[in-house]
Order: C-alpha cells, then sequence, then structure tokens
C-alpha cells in the first residue's frame, strides 16, 4: 500500500475533474462535502438496464460507473468559488486492466483471487491525499501483485506530472 500527498492540489483537481486522467477507471463511491454532503455509490443498478446492456456488462465483469460517466456530477458539486471542505473518492481499476496486468506474467497466485485494485483519494484540512489498494478473496501471504499496482499507480502519477510525497 502506498500513501502519497499530492502536492500541487489545484493541478491535480484539473486533472480529476477537467481533464480525462482518472477516466479509465470505475468509481466505487464519492463523497463531497460542500454546503451539504453528497454521496454517490457507483455501484450499478442492473435493473435499470435492458437485458441487452445487462449481457454487456457481464462480459466485461462491470459492475461500477466509470469516473468518466459520473465526473460531470461530482464537478457540478465541487466547482465555483469556494473548495470543498471535504471529499473522498474511491477509484477501482476495471477488470479487464485488471487481467491484462498478470495475462503476461506467472503470479505466485491465480489473479482470479484479486477482487480489486483501488485508488483512494481524500481532500481534508486542504491536503489531497492518496492510498492505493488490493482487495483479495483469499489470504495470500506474497505481496507480488500489491507491488505492481503500486508501482503502476506511481509511474501513472509521474505520467500524467502529478506531484506527489510519499508518506
Amino acid at each position: 500500500m502506498l500513501a502519497l500527498k499530492i502536492i500541487d492540489v489545484k493541478e491535480f483537481m484539473n486533472q480529476l475533474l477537467l481533464g480525462s486522467t482518472f477516466d479509465q477507471f470505475e468509481l466505487v463511491e464519492a463523497d463531497i462535502t460542500t454546503f451539504n454532503t453528497f454521496s454517490i455509490d457507483g455501484k450499478i443498478r442492473r435493473d435499470f438496464y435492458d437485458s441487452d446492456t445487462c449481457d454487456i456488462l457481464d462480459q466485461n465483469r462491470i459492475s461500477y460507473s466509470s469516473w468518466k460517466e459520473t465526473k460531470p456530477y461530482c464537478y457540478s458539486v465541487i466547482r465555483g468559488k469556494r473548495t470543498p471542505l471535504y471529499f473522498k473518492i474511491i477509484f477501482q481499476l476495471p477488470y479487464r486492466q485488471l487481467q491484462s496486468i498478470f495475462r503476461n506474467q506467472s503470479a505466485p497466485f491465480s489473479p482470479e483471487l484479486i477482487s480489486g485494485m483501488f485508488l483512494n483519494l481524500q481532500y481534508k484540512n486542504k491536503e489531497l491525499l492518496c492510498t492505493t489498494g488490493i482487495s483479495l478473496t483469499a489470504f495470500v501471504p506474497d505481496k507480488t501483485a500489491e507491488h505492481q499496482w503500486d508501482r503502476m499507480m506511481l509511474d501513472f502519477l509521474q505520467r500524467h506530472n502529478i506531484i506527489y510525497e510519499k508518506l
């Protein structure tokens, strides 16, 4: 698990809310506190969709809305002259990307044991923290997947010129 402090919060927020930097992620949940607290549960409600769409969701193992789809709602709550008092955003790497990470590697365990790779953002007291994590369906003493996810996220942040400090 990584714990990082984002140095240039304004630039990060531009990439998060106006750019496409984080569009590849699925939104697990978002809580934003401005004059009220707004909460978004990113879990897709399958009964909203027709059977063809549900089949596509099943084939791609999609359980959460994409950040690209939900970002405008979050932006509408955050934008304005005042910064939010607090927000928490939890992203998950889509299943198809998770599988492609381990497809060409010999992992000491089945990648099917990974139920999610997460990126957590938390803004409070004018500081933005970013943490990574992995959820497994069973105990695995090997930390290869966790270390690889941490390296990937550091590479991701560097590729997008996001300045951070390790905590």
